[in-house]
This record gives C-alpha cells, structure tokens and sequence, in this order.
C-alpha cells in the first residue's frame, strides 16, 4: 500500500477508514476520518481522502500576516493587582518548608514570561523587597523600550 502525506490507515475493532491531518503553522489545524462504510468502500474513501486533504492543504499553506499588536510589557496593572504596581505583586514562597514573604517582579521578553524574587530576610524588610521589586521591573521596562 502507498503512503500518503498527511493520510494514515485506521483499521481497529469498529474503525475502518483513512484518517487525514492537515498540519499548517506547526500544528494540526483539522482533522477528518473517512470511513469504508460511509464513503462506500476503502478505495473511494481514499479518494475523498485525499481530495479533502489537498483542498484543505492549499488553505492552510496561505501565510497570514502576523498581528500588528505587539504584545509586550502591561502598561496599566489589572483590576485584581494588590500592588498598585503593573508586574509586581506578593507570594509566598515556600522555602524548606517554611513561608517567606516575597515580591515578584515579572516581565515578558521575546514572549517568554521572566520574572525575579525579593524575598523578606534578616538584611531585607518587606518593604524593601518591595522597593527593589518595583526597581527592577522598572529596570527591565526601560531596556526592553517601555514607556
């Protein structure tokens, strides 16, 4: 039996038919089963198989243009931000077994979250953490051109 891009044979216990997969953008965008029974026999439902298939690969091969919105650095803090600070807010983090104040700096570059703790230590109040928190995401605002 030949091999088809993208076609693969099912042949189980109640499943008999070609399974299509149209990949587009590094994903699977659609898939399709077509049946023996439903398509009236193996080989016209390879027919319809592939059909679909090279149809739906035209559709899928056609570039779109990216957005135009550029998703970067929040600019105003959302309505459940504690800190009143946009990408500074409080956790605690759990440190052998023990909880530890700490504020979190986050960010976002080449569109992968980062982020930096400050925890509260015998050298650092909490209110300090803070500050160096809020610093540092400044930090970061102004070398990825924020603001």
């Amino acid at each position: 039996m030949a091999k088809y891009k993208g076609i693969s044979r099912i042949d189980s216990k109640h499943t008999h038919g070609w399974y299509v997969r149209i990949y587009g953008d590094k994903r699977v965008l659609t898939s399709k089963l077509f049946s023996d029974r439903l398509y009236g026999g193996k080989e016209e439902a390879l027919a319809n198989a592939i059909k679909f298939r090279d149809h739906n690969q035209m559709v899928a091969d056609i570039k779109y243009p990216a957005s135009s919105r550029k998703k970067g650095l929040k600019t105003k803090p959302p309505v459940n931000n504690q800190s009143g600070v946009v990408g500074v807010h409080f956790t605690e983090k759990l440190e052998r077994g023990k909880r530890i104040p700490t504020w979190v700096a986050t960010w976002t570059e080449n569109g992968k979250p980062k982020s930096k703790s400050f925890y509260q230590r015998a050298h650092r109040s909490l209110d300090e953490a803070f500050e160096q928190a809020v610093a540092y995401r400044k930090k970061m605002e102004s070398r990825l051109g924020v603001r």
